[in-house]
This record gives structure tokens, C-alpha cells and sequence, in this order.
């Protein structure tokens, strides 16, 4: 995903976390770039913060859990008053680490999460749409995230007669996404107790089961016993995206696993999770890490 160039901001203050800020009414969206390697940051949030990846790599290191990778496409949400630590191993003066930001108060995810509940509500087994204030959310971008903090940049950084209202209405959504991902990272890690009770855990429980054919919107439709069109529904409602979406998705993770093991190719990648083609699959696994799985293959084993 590809935000700005160098020639958009000022001059940088300082080589490690030099930040450019932009306030809006109720939210404030900031850029930082980085210039040289580091390790141990501290960034530390006072409210809800969003943090997009732009380019580069981080490792962060928090008290929750074990350091992982921040990359490029992928959000990570700290709740309030969480302090994290980050190191930059690429950062480079040519090649800056460039993250975003969005800060927001509490109140406002708050009242999202009543509107979600009011207009959206989830199922009983799923219980109510709610926000832990207390644990941080990492995740991998949909299209549509990756596209609404395009539309947050430019934004947030050129004068607009409704800026403040188009802020508003995106930082609604980005809260949305948030909500939807929270839930939907817990529910996945839960689905298997709710497979006899809830048609969404069964649907998934076939999706996870079968990534190596062909799967259908309609067989799992009839798996989760609903219509096509309430499942499509119900499905993009919990989970942010839609079905096929997030069977392609799960799709490039098992690929990405089999890519690991040296005496896989990519063509065998590809025959095994069922794909029509090698070109398709190739494209798929590139829309969605950004490099070829040949790349990909030999990045990683390589290192």
C-alpha cells in the first residue's frame, strides 16, 4: 500500500519516530517516519489508537504478549493507557519505516458500539458487539481497510469544505472494522465448541476442512443451514468481509505454511489447496502479501 512520498512532509525533525500530526475534530492522524535503525521505542497510548503500517517493519514488544512482526497491510489497536516498545531493523534513510495513526476517545467507540448492537445486532450465541479496552487487536488489512486509510490520509491532509465530517464518518468505519475484527478473532479461536449450535461455526468448521477444493457460497450456505442470502449477511456482518473473502484468505495462510517447507514448490502449493490455476493462485497470493510465493518461499528460507 503506497501513502504519500517524502515530498509530502517537512523536513524531519529527528531520524527515529519523526512525527507529522494532523488534528481533527475529535481525532487526531499522525505519520511517522523513521530513518535509521532502533530498538525499544516506547509508544504509548492515552486513548484508543489505531496504527497502520505503511512500509518497512517493526517488532513490538508489549507485556501482553510474545514481540511479533508489524508489517506493511497490517493494523494493530492499542487500547488506552497501553505502552508498547518497538524496534526498527530495516529503517533506512532512503528507505524509511513509515507508520500512521489515529487517535480517538473511548466515548467514541462506545457510542459505535451501541449504534452496532441497535442496528446490527449479532446473534445470541455470539452475544453482544463490545470493545476490550483492556487488550490490543493485531490483524491483516482487508482491501477495504487498506483503502479507507488511503482515504483517511488525504483526508485528514488536504483542506476539504467537510473535512471534519468526512472524518468523522471514516473514523466511524475504522471503529467498525476494529469491533469486526476483535469479534471475530475470539470467535475463531472458539468455533469449534459452538459447531452443533451456531450455523456461522459450522460454515467455518467446512471452510477450514476443506480448503483444498473448490467451495461455494451455496455449500456452505446449505452447511450453516440458512439462505444464501441471510448467510452472505449474517457472514460479512461478524466478520468484516465476505465469504469468499475470507476463504481466500485463509487460503494464502495455509499456502504460506506449506511455502515453508523446502520440498514444496509453488506449483505444488498450488495444487494442493486446489487452485483452477497457477496464475490465479499466483495473483491471489500477491494481492494478498504483496510479493510472488516464489518471493515469499525464498524469503523465508532463506532467512
Amino acid at each position: 500500500m503506497s501513502i504519500g512520498t517524502a515530498s509530502n512532509y517537512p523536513e524531519p525533525q529527528k531520524l527515529v519516530e519523526n512525527r507529522t500530526s494532523y488534528a481533527g475534530e475529535g481525532a487526531v492522524f499522525s505519520v511517522y517516519d523513521t530513518y535509521q535503525e532502533a530498538n525499544r521505542v516506547e509508544l504509548h497510548a492515552t486513548s484508543p489508537m489505531y496504527c497502520g503500517m505503511i512500509s518497512g517493519k517493526k517488532i513490538i514488544h508489549s507485556d501482553e504478549e510474545k514481540p511479533f512482526d508489524f508489517l506493511p497491510s497490517e493494523s494493530l489497536v492499542l487500547p488506552p493507557n497501553q505502552t508498547i516498545y518497538i524496534d526498527f531493523p530495516e529503517a533506512k534513510m532512503d528507505e524509511p519505516t513509515k507508520c500512521i495513526t489515529v487517535e480517538f476517545p473511548l466515548t467514541r467507540v462506545n457510542d459505535i458500539v451501541a449504534k452496532m448492537n441497535e442496528t446490527l445486532p449479532r446473534s445470541s450465541v455470539s452475544g453482544e458487539w463490545e470493545y476490550d479496552a483492556k487488550s490490543s487487536v493485531h490483524f491483516s488489512n482487508t482491501e477495504s481497510v487498506n483503502l479507507l486509510i488511503r482515504k483517511m490520509f488525504h483526508i485528514f491532509t488536504e483542506e476539504h469544505k467537510q473535512r471534519d465530517l468526512l472524518v468523522d464518518l471514516n473514523i466511524s468505519e475504522l471503529i467498525v472494522h476494529m469491533l469486526q475484527t476483535e469479534s471475530r478473532n475470539l470467535f475463531l479461536k472458539n468455533y469449534r465448541n459452538h459447531i452443533t449450535k451456531n450455523g456461522l461455526a459450522a460454515a467455518i468448521d467446512f471452510i477450514q476442512n476443506n480448503l483444498n477444493q473448490s467451495i461455494s457460497v451455496q455449500k456452505i450456505s446449505d452447511v450453516a443451514c440458512m439462505s444464501k442470502a441471510s448467510f452472505y449477511r449474517y457472514f460479512k456482518n461478524e466478520f468484516g468481509m465476505s465469504p469468499i473473502e475470507y476463504i481466500n484468505k485463509e487460503r494464502i495462510k495455509r499456502a504460506s505454511q506449506l511455502l515453508l517447507q523446502s520440498d514444496n514448490n509453488v506449483t505444488d502449493v498450488s495444487y494442493k489447496l486446489g487452485f483452477s490455476s497457477l496464475s490465479h493462485f499466483i495473483k491471489l497470493f500477491k494481492d494478498y502479501t504483496g510479493i510472488t510465493p516464489k518471493q515469499y518461499q525464498l524469503q523465508k528460507l532463506n532467512s
